[in-house]
């Protein structure tokens, strides 16, 4: 119920830009100290600001700032173990996957059991962990960042051309509807357009909170790949396919 109730809030907010709590006791017939918690609840998840007696939307701001993968790693970790044993599901014997570089898509590398596909990567963690486990893995190589682990510049490129993926699995930094996929990184956007623009089929992994972010290389439009997540809101399902994963 409180799912369904949040989803009433938001789906409100994005129409009017802010809401009373009053207005959403007579909106969801919730009492009030149910309507308190939800925005508390949705205020902590980045959804919304509360304000006095309500709530309003988070202006949209170009994001500059990207965090180390660790750091990454850490946050909404659960919903990420839910959203990568989905994703590694999909993968079925002979697929040639692409993996990108970052933290949902080395957390899917702990939920992969698909022994006879076959990975390439741009990512240097990513790499590591397949080999580990004994996938067969090509890293493609190339220069390095430091905070992702991404292998990126003319050479990765490259590398990247001769390949061919029957799926790709991504990760971004921000989802926007006008927007769409975006990254800090010019030099990595390019590395995933150029990925997608090989994938039979592109997965973006991406929490919640990645949603109305926006950084300042869009890498892919929102309809250019099923996006795999927690949650997110109806607009978003309007326009491009999504998979929600619950448990």
């Amino acid at each position: 119920m409180d799912n369904q109730r949040h989803r009433i809030i938001l789906n409100e907010l994005d129409k009017k830009g802010n809401v009373t709590v009053a207005s959403l006791v007579e909106l969801t017939g919730a009492s009030e100290s149910s309507i308190r918690r939800d925005l508390v609840e949705l205020d902590h998840q980045g959804f919304l600001k509360r304000v006095h007696g309500g709530a309003t939307l988070i202006p949209k701001v170009t994001q500059t700032i990207e965090d180390p993968l660790g750091k990454r790693q850490l946050l909404n970790a659960d919903e990420k173990k839910k959203i990568a044993k989905y994703a590694a599901g999909m993968i079925e014997a002979n697929d040639v996957v692409y993996l990108d570089a970052g933290s949902s898509t080395l957390e899917l590398i702990e939920y992969l059991d698909q022994k006879e596909a076959h990975y390439i990567t741009n990512g240097l963690m990513q790499a590591q962990q397949l080999t580990i486990k004994g996938f067969h893995v090509v890293c493609l190589g190339g220069e390095v960042r430091n905070i992702t682990g991404a292998c990126v510049g003319a050479n990765t490129m490259k590398s990247l051309s001769r390949y061919h993926f029957s799926k790709g699995f991504f990760g971004t930094n921000g989802i926007d509807i006008m927007n769409g996929f975006t990254t800090p990184d010019s030099e990595e956007a390019a590395i995933k357009e150029l990925a997608m623009e090989r994938c039979q089929m592109s997965y973006v992994l991406s929490d919640h909170s990645k949603f109305n972010k926006i950084y300042h290389v869009t890498f892919g439009q929102i309809n250019d790949a099923v996006i795999i997540t927690d949650h997110c809101e109806k607009e978003i399902k309007e326009q491009a396919t999504v998979v929600e994963v619950r448990d």
